[in-house]
Parts: structure tokens; sequence; C-alpha cells
């Protein structure tokens, strides 16, 4: 019974955690009612008193105690208890009551979201987690994704800027597209809203659960853009009874790293600086002479002091920053309404000057019972968020000179210096608003005891608009244009219409049988414009006259898509043991040709309920066993629109009077500009034939309960194979294109998956627990078509003058490409030896590594030089209550990935360099003039291990507060600590194609907080 309490139970060891003693009150008030809930030894915490037929009641204390008010007129009392059949007991003289309440078998079996309905946590057959908004630390986010790090095995979030606003990485077991969606996909409430990966629409605290659909049975059901699994998000209803008024407070000061890859002693730069020059035979500058207006003062006037100048540019650039977030939400209602209203406002600075975040979000949920069997409901959010985001940097700027001149203007280094951080601070706008509003509306029908109607509408609406100015001469684009101005708009709508029957029956108390059947449509529209100036007169209005500007730019667009479905599934349980679940889902989209307009999404799985077979129920050990196989498939179609129509688009030509006009010409085709943005890129070919990415998944799972459920175990092996990849493929120079969009390749990804949660100690004073989940997937590109041996993967890398990732069959998606190295060359004969000519056989410069054999070192010596991908992913946390004190910390991690560290020689690297004095073979020497080769030499091990949150909380006694319910106050740090070999840079945790680029810094945040509930 003690693991029963607590690990399967609807509300988890979190409720002995977050509830306290509280009591409502009653006008008549006459005499108080005292004594203890248990369930067999244990005693209850939170338990539920109530008066029969009024709303006046009280919760158990942490040890399972209560004191209530009752009026004279009172004559029972209800006791009650997720988990628990209630009791009624007649007060007559009693002053004092103790109540022993028995196990509800019905009640203790969780349920669980899943796509158009739910179903009871026994009878799921698919991978599904599902994630308790009480079980994640209270720590700053400003999105969901960002507190589901480390909560769900095989999602791995990668949160790799610090920056206030920014998107996370969401990937659930691997990724298994190239330029289709590969993150999962969002429903909040029923409602598809898009891809992971930030969504700000939703206040957190206003969630009340997050299922994870991880494999194809769970999430085929969505079909088209179920492929890379499914996040759903349950939020907050009210219920019934009197007004509850929660307020949630927190204050943070986040705090950028105490050591940066800077070098900050004045000489040292300088040193550093000539010396890179002069290696490359350019005159170095500090020499105490005067270049481009500014005088650099020699190494031996600053080493003697004779130049007082010393700039801490890190302390110029970073800040301390304060954030603030608060949360006001009211709920309640009676039997045939219940409400729930929230207000919500989050306010960050960036730990870097000129950067900001707001966010301001409203949401109101209504349930109204019309009829005995009809409901209707509506759901209403409204987000407003307001971003400035100039990321000044300059960290690296030369601490020689001073941010400020004699007369308190700009310090500018030469005629040229287009990023001084206190310019972009200041004086370059970048400021994006948007407004986005989500309602969702149902009607439910009860047609008959086991045949309900529902249908829903759905209304999802977004805008906002970017502001952009960069002054004149003060950056490069300013400079460049005198002065660079930009309105940028964007607003789209998501319409949605749902309609499905569900069906539920239960046969002579064997047979469990649940259908369900209905309809989709849904249609997308964005619409998006940018209005450009060039050349202005002053900075006085920045870009809010851009009429003014000299040269105008317009550029318009127009989009939008249409997505019907049909959707069913089958559910049938036989005597609680064995279960079968089936689902299909036909989805026809505007998106892909009249030859493949449909895609059609099976799935079928099967699951044993071992535990309640007679050789097993009276075991003392085994207390839930449960064996799941499932297969299924699901799509992408995460491709813009109109890609299998001819396109059409626009030139401008100048005209061949020389006299600076234009021409503009109409035709067909459609251009982007290659990664090194030389030439121009000519598509527009239309594909009648394009059709969906499918993805094909196969998964075994076993649920494992031991001691009472004290400690649970999930296992997950599973194998995806992604066939036909939407991707653009070079075409033959005769078609008049270059790129044309094909589906062409093979992906597949396996692995494995562990969770654990441990009841260590459940007692009165005492509460302890663990919890650990450790992933691992191995993602390899089976093919891509028809390319010759590998295709290039992402942009250009400026450093290397390439890109640095490929595609490449048998190797994992996105693994770098280069040469090997073998440490840095001694002597001039050591570099011939290696294959090497001319300057790239000088000591001092790093050793390639002549891999065929031939004598030369050339582009048929690059190979596969490292994977982004990781090992596995882990974390584990644990838990622990002493009485009204509650501690809880939060380890997160990654092993066996590889990053390309664009920053390695950088900063305070450049201090270990090469010289016939330091003859290293670990970093090269220094020259300005060097071209760098993408290599293995850029390649650190990404494993880290992070503290992730520590916090702290105290749980007030609210006992003698008739309008008090709850009171906690709490302390967290967030990042305090990272445990890794990474070097010369911010952080290990990079993004989803594995370069370090030298990114925005992650803070240490340090919170207060406060948790309140009024009666």
């Amino acid at each position: 019974m003690k693991g029963i309490l607590y690990s399967r139970q609807k509300l988890k060891v979190v409720l002995s955690i977050i509830l306290t003693f509280y009591s409502l009150t009653s006008f008549a008030q006459d005499r108080v009612i005292k004594g203890t809930v248990s369930a067999g030894n244990e005693q209850l915490i939170g338990a539920n008193v109530l008066i029969k037929g009024t709303s006046i009641g009280t919760l158990t204390d942490f040890e399972g105690k209560f004191k209530l008010t009752v009026p004279e007129d009172a004559t029972t009392l209800v006791f009650s208890y997720i988990g628990f059949l209630s009791q009624e007991i007649e007060i007559g003289t009693q002053s004092t009551i103790d109540v022993n309440l028995s196990e509800d078998s019905e009640q203790l079996d969780e349920v669980v979201v899943v796509g158009y309905g739910t179903m009871k946590k026994s009878d799921l057959t698919g991978a599904v987690n599902t994630v308790k908004m009480d079980d994640i630390p209270q720590r700053p986010a400003t999105s969901v994704e960002q507190l589901l790090q480390g909560q769900a095995a095989g999602l791995q979030i990668t949160n790799s800027s610090g920056q206030p606003g920014s998107d996370v990485s969401v990937k659930l077991r691997g990724v298994s597209s190239l330029l289709g969606e590969s993150s999962p996909l969002l429903v909040v409430d029923g409602f598809p809203i898009g891809s992971a990966g930030n969504l700000k629409q939703i206040n957190p605290n206003d969630i009340k659960s997050i299922e994870v659909l991880k494999d194809a049975s769970a999430s085929a059901i969505y079909g088209s853009r179920g492929a890379n699994g499914v996040i759903m998000i349950t939020t907050k209803k009210g219920s019934g009874g009197q007004m509850k008024i929660d307020f949630n407070s927190r204050v943070s000061l986040a705090t950028p790293p105490n050591e940066f890859n800077v070098i900050k002693d004045p000489a040292q730069y300088a040193t550093i600086h000539n010396e890179g020059r002069t290696n490359a035979g350019l005159q170095p500058f500090y020499v105490g002479e005067t270049f481009q207006g500014t005088y650099y003062p020699s190494v031996q006037e600053i080493t003697s002091g004779a130049w007082g100048t010393s700039t801490d540019w890190p302390g110029v650039v970073y800040r301390n920053a304060l954030a603030q977030d608060h949360n006001l939400s009211a709920s309640g209602g009676s039997e045939n309404t219940k409400y729930y209203f929230s207000l919500g406002y989050l306010g960050q600075e960036g730990i870097n000057i000129g950067d900001d975040y707001k966010r301001y979000n409203m949401r109101v949920s209504l349930d109204q019972k019309i009829l005995r069997n009809l409901m209707a409901g509506v759901n209403v959010i409204y987000n407003h968020t307001d971003q400035n985001s100039v990321n000044a940097g300059g960290v690296n700027r030369s601490p020689v000179f001073p941010v400020y001149d004699d007369n308190g203007s700009y310090f500018f280094i030469g005629g040229q210096d287009f990023y001084h951080p206190m310019v972009w601070a200041n004086e370059v706008v970048n400021n994006n608003k948007g407004h986005d509003f989500i309602s969702n509306m149902y009607l439910s029908l009860k047609i008959m005891n086991d045949l309900e109607l529902k249908t829903t509408m759905n209304i999802k609406s977004g805008n906002g608009i970017t502001d952009h100015y960069e002054p004149i001469g003060k950056t490069w684009q300013g400079a460049e244009s005198v002065g660079y101005g930009y309105i940028s708009n964007y607003n789209d709508l998501d319409l949605l219409s749902e309609t499905y029957l569900t069906y539920s029956k239960t046969i002579n108390q064997k047979h469990r049988i649940s259908a369900m059947a209905g309809w989709s449509a849904q249609k997308y529209t964005v619409r998006t414009s940018q209005l450009t100036g060039k050349g202005f007169v002053n900075d006085n209005l920045v870009n809010q006259d851009l009429n003014s500007a000299e040269n105008k730019d317009i550029v318009n667009s127009l989009s939008s898509n249409l997505l019907l479905s049909g959707i069913g599934r089958l559910n049938y349980v036989y005597d609680d043991k064995y279960l079968i679940t089936g689902t299909i889902r036909a989805d026809g989209s505007s998106k892909f040709g009249k030859n493949e307009k449909w895609g059609y999404f099976p799935s079928v799985a099967v699951g044993w309920n071992v535990q309640n077979e007679e050789f097993l129920k009276s075991s003392d050990v085994v207390s839930q066993l449960k064996v799941r196989l499932s297969w299924g498939q699901a799509g992408n179609q995460g491709l813009p629109a109109y890609r299998v129509d001819e396109r059409y688009g626009t030139g401008r030509y100048p005209n061949p009077t020389a006299d600076g006009t234009f021409t503009t010409g109409f035709g067909p085709g459609v251009y982007s500009y290659s990664p090194d943005g030389i030439y121009k890129i000519w598509e527009g070919m239309a594909n009648q034939d394009l059709k969906w990415e499918t993805t094909t998944t196969a998964n075994l799972g076993v649920d494992l309960g031991l001691f009472k459920s004290k400690v649970m175990l999930t296992a997950e092996v599973y194998h995806k194979y992604t066939t036909d990849l939407l991707r653009r493929e070079q075409i033959a120079p005769s078609s008049g294109y270059d790129m044309m969009w094909v589906n062409d390749g093979e992906i597949k990804n396996t692995g494995v998956e562990l969770s654990l949660d441990y009841s260590v100690i459940e007692s009165k004073d005492w509460d302890w627990s663990v919890k650990g989940m450790i992933s691992k997937n191995r993602n390899e590109v089976v093919n891509i078509g028809n390319t010759d041996g590998f295709d290039w993967y992402g942009g250009t890398v400026e450093k290397f003058r390439t890109p640095i990732t490929v595609l490449m069959p048998g190797q994992p998606l996105g693994a770098f490409y280069g040469y090997k190295t073998d440490g840095i060359i001694q002597t001039f004969e050591e570099g011939l030896e290696a294959g090497l000519t001319g300057s790239r056989a000088r000591p001092g410069e790093i050793k390639y590594v002549d891999l065929n054999g031939d004598g030369v070192v050339d582009a048929n010596d690059r190979t596969i030089i490292g994977d982004p991908n990781p090992t596995f992913i882990y974390s584990f946390s644990t838990k622990l209550r002493y009485k009204k004190l509650d501690f809880s910390i939060l380890f997160t991690g990654v092993q066996g990935n590889q990053v390309y560290n664009n920053t390695k020689f950088d900063g305070a690297a450049l201090l270990n360099r090469w010289t016939p004095d330091n003859p290293t073979n670990d970093y090269p020497s220094l020259n300005e003039a060097r071209a760098y080769e993408a290599s293995d030499y850029w390649i650190e091990d990404g494993s880290y291990l992070r503290i992730s949150n520590i916090n702290l909380g105290y749980n007030f006694s609210s006992n003698n507060i008739k309008w008090l319910d709850r009171l906690r106050v709490y302390t967290s740090i967030d990042n305090p600590v990272v445990f890794s070999d990474f070097q010369y840079g911010y952080d290990p945790e990079v993004g989803g194609d594995g370069i370090h680029w030298g990114n925005y810094p992650m803070p240490t945040t340090y919170s207060l907080g406060l948790n309140v509930t009024f009666n």
C-alpha cells in the first residue's frame, strides 16, 4: 500500500511537498471538529474533508491531521483522497473524528491524454511519457520546452543560447528529416499549433500536464505531422466549489560567466596582435604610430604604464540581469459551470546590454453543462511579446582602447570600426513585437451512455512587427547604405475544425471496447511584408520614416495550405490482461501534387498486463508488469507550399543606357543565393509527384513495478526508418534550373531508453525519491538518392570557406567532414614530408594528413572527422522533504557527442601559440593571413554534466488563517555548475548542427519565489 499511495496515484509525492494545511470559512461558526485521515498505517497528506452539501472544507496537514470549524446545522463530513474510496461520517456529538480510507483500484489507474481522447494508463499500448507540472522544478523559463529538459526519456532539449526569448532545439528519438520538420508536433488542448521550439503563447503556470507520444502507435493518429513524435499539453480547467486564487511570484538575478575567452591584459593583446600581423608579412599596429586616424601605442608604452588605458570589455558588454515573473489565477464553479482565469507577466533582462524580453499572458477557460447530456466549453489565450535583441557582442575588442573618448563620444578604432558594443546597445534598433490569439471551442453531446459526439473549432491568429535600424556610419550596413532600416510584418491565421464520435462499452466485466472515428479540416494562411530603406539624411527618425530614404525596396508574400483528414482508433481490452489498439489516419494536403495528394498512416499495438495473471497476482515483489509491442507509420509534410507547382518570380536588371535605372522582369523561376552568397540558385520547376515523407516505427516496451510500485522501471527499444526524404536535388542545367524538390533518400534511427523512479522513503516526516533516465539513439543516413558519394548539409562556414557537415550513406546525419590532422609542424622538412607545400609546410602550421597516401594533401584527403550526435543523453534528480522543508536537485547530461569549436584558437587560447621558443604541438603559430582548412583540429569532446537546478522551499502552516490555503517560499539556482572538458567556449551545449559559434553565454540564475493559494 505504501508504494501505491505515492507512486500510482494521480497526484504523486509532490502533493506532500506543496500542499499545506488550509481551511475554508463558514458564516455560521459553532464548533471545531479535528482528527486524522489515514490509509492503513500511513497518514494522508492533503486529504479532503468537506461538509456535505457545501463548499466548506479543509485539507489534512503533513501529519494527516485536520481541524475544521463547522456550522451548527452541519450533520455529515465527507472524507476523500485521490486513489481511495470516499467515506461519509455522521458528526453527531463528536469533536474528534479519525478516518481510515480504503483503496479504490479504479481511481488508482491514472488517466493519460492521447490523441482525440483519454485512456487508462493500464490500457495504454504505446510509448507515452506523462510529465506532471508539479514534478518540474520551479525555475525561470521563457518557453515550456525549456522546462522539459531532463523530464522524459528520449526527449533532447538543447538550450544553446542564454538570450531571453531565444528558441531551443527539440529532438525526440533523433532526427528523421532533412528539410522537413524535425521537431515534435505541439498539441495544446487538442489543437495542433506547430513544431516545438519556442511555445511562448502558453504560460507554464497554466499547464496541468504534458504527454510525450514517442512511438507510431501513439503519434500515428496525427498522420502527416506525427513522424517526429507529439508533445501534448493539457491546460488547467476550473473545478467545482468555492473560488480558489493562486498567486505565484518570482524574482531572479542572472549573472554572466566568471571567465571569458578573451585577452584582458593590454600588453599581451598588443603583443599577440603584432605577432600575428608580422608573421603574415603585414605592418604591425602597436608600434607607437597612427593608423587610419587612431594612435596605437607601442608594447613598451603599455608595459611601462605610459599608456594608462585598460578596458575590461566583458565587464562593459555583460551585466547582472534582473527578471520578474508574476502569475495570478482564479478557478472555481458549480456542478454545471466551471471556470479558470489567469494573468501572467514575465520581464527579463539579458546579460548582454541592450537585450530584454517581456511577455504578457491572459487565459480564460469556461465549461458549461447546458443540458443533462450536452456540454460546451471555450478556452481563450492571448499572448503579447516585446523583445529587444541587439546582441551587442564585442568582448574580444582591444583592451588597449577606451569605451569613450575624452569628449564622451564613442571611441572608434580606425576608420572602419563597425562593432562598438555601446553603439549596438544604444543606437541600433532591433525590436520585435508579437500578438497571438488562440481559441478552442467545443460541444460535447452524450447521445447515449456509451456514445459521445464531440465537435471542436480552433483558431490561432498571430501577427508581429520587427523594427530595425542601423545608424549612418556606425555599423557596416549603416556605413555601406548611409543608414539602413526596415519594417517587417507577418500575419498568420490557422483554422481547424474537427468532429469525432467516441464509443465505449464494457461487456460482462471482461471485454472493454473503445472506438473513435472522425474527420478534420485545417487551413493555414500566412502573409509577410517588408519595407526597406537605404540612404538617410540623418538618424533622427530611425526607421519610422522610410519614405524619406533615397532607395526603397518592398517585398511581400502570401502562402496558404489546406489539410483534410479522416481519423479512426479501436482499442480492445480483455480481462484487464490483453490489450490491442489500432489507429488509422488519412491526410490529404494541398502541398503535394495531384499524383500523391493523399497519404495513409496506420498503426497497431498489443499489450499484456502480466501482473493480472494468476501466477503473478499474489507476488509481493512484482506489483506491475506490462509488455508492449507496436508498429506504425507517420508522415512529414513540413515543406513550404507550392513546391509542386511551377513558380514565378521577379528580377531587376540594369538598363543598357547605364543611367542607373533598372527594369523589372517577371517569369518562371525563383532564386536564392548560394551559401557563400556569390551566385544565384534557380528553382521553381513543378514536380507533381512530390509526396509525404514516411517514418515507419517499431517499438518494444516493458513497464515494471516492484515492491508495491516503490520502484518503477520503463524500458523501450525502437527502430525508426524514414523513406522518401524531402530534399532539394541538383538537376541538369539544360532544364533551365539548378535545383528541384524531390523525394529521395532514407534515414534510420535506432535506440534504447531506460527510466527509473524510486520512492526511497515515505513517512510522516520524511519523503525521499530519486528519478533517472538514459537514452541512446543511433542515427544513420542509409542513402541520399542519386547524389555521388555525399552531399553538403548546412551552410558555408566563413572561417573555412566551405560547409563542414555532410550527408553520407553509412554515416550519421550532419557528420563533420574535413581533413585529419597530426599536431603542429615543427620543421619545414616535416611539412614537406607530410605532403604539404608552400606556406602550408612552414613550422607552426597545422599538419594535415595525406590520408590517401599519394604524397599530396588536397581535397581528396578529406573524410568524416566527427559526429555531433551524442552517444546517449541522461538526467537524474532527487527530491527530499523533511516536515515542511523541501529540497530538489536536477542533473542533465550529454555523452559522446563532438563539437566543432570555431573559437578554439581565439581569445585567450592565442597565448598558447606555437613559437620557436614554445614548440607546442597543440596550437599553431599566429598568422593573420592564414587560410584555415576544415579539419579535426577544431573538434572537441562535447560531453557534459550540468547541475541544471537546485531548489529549496519551505511550506508555512496556515492553521489559524481561514482565508489562506497554502504558502510556500523557495529559492533556486539554475545552471550553477557544468562539468566538461570543453575548452575556450562559453558552454558545450550547442545547437543541433554541433557547431560552437561563440554563442550567447548561459547565465547562472538565482531566484526567490513565492506560491500562495487563497480561499
